[in-house]
Formats: C-alpha cells, structure tokens, sequence
C-alpha cells in the first residue's frame, strides 16, 4: 500500500466545490488521501498525484487538494481533452 498524505491538508475552491456536487462524503475523501489503494502521477501536471480510495480519485500538489472525482468510473472525453492524443486514443471516446 502506498503511503498518502499526513498533516495538515489545504483545499481548492474548485476542490470544495466538486464535494459539494458531487456529494462525496468526508471519509471518502480522508480514507483516499491517508490510507490510499493506489497513488499514480498525474502526466498532465508533473508534481501532481492521484490518491484513489473508498471510491473516489483526489489530485493533490503536495497536501494542497485541488480536485475530486469518482475512481473508476468512464466519463466522456471534455472538451479540452479532445485535441490530447492519448485521451482521444483511451476508452472513454469509445463510450462517450
């Protein structure tokens, strides 16, 4: 298991608005950053890690949260994302 984020954490607007939205419950978010399943690199965002845990995915640069999403779940591709070769060349075009 890896290691996750201890200490103090500090949160993004647009982190605290995608709880709310998303209706995301502390604990999610305290079991992904502190006892993570999986840590990956954010490839995008070098410096940038994925937490992922009791369902959900939380990108953090160092202990600064900046945003939270459901783990695993194929959404379709954003605008933004279609012009990036990988995203294009991933599943979630196929399905969305």
């Amino acid at each position: 298991m890896s290691n996750g984020i201890l200490g103090n954490v500090t949160f993004a607007r647009h982190f605290i608005d995608q709880v709310k939205a998303k209706g995301f419950r502390p604990e999610q978010i305290l079991s992904a950053v502190r006892t993570p399943e999986r840590v990956t690199e954010v490839r995008r965002y070098p410096g940038q890690l994925r937490y992922c845990g009791a369902g959900v995915a939380v990108v953090a640069d160092g202990n600064h949260l900046i945003t939270v999403y459901a783990d695993q779940v194929v959404t379709p591709l954003r605008p933004d994302q279609m012009a990036d070769p990988e995203a294009r060349a991933s599943r979630r075009l196929a399905r969305g």
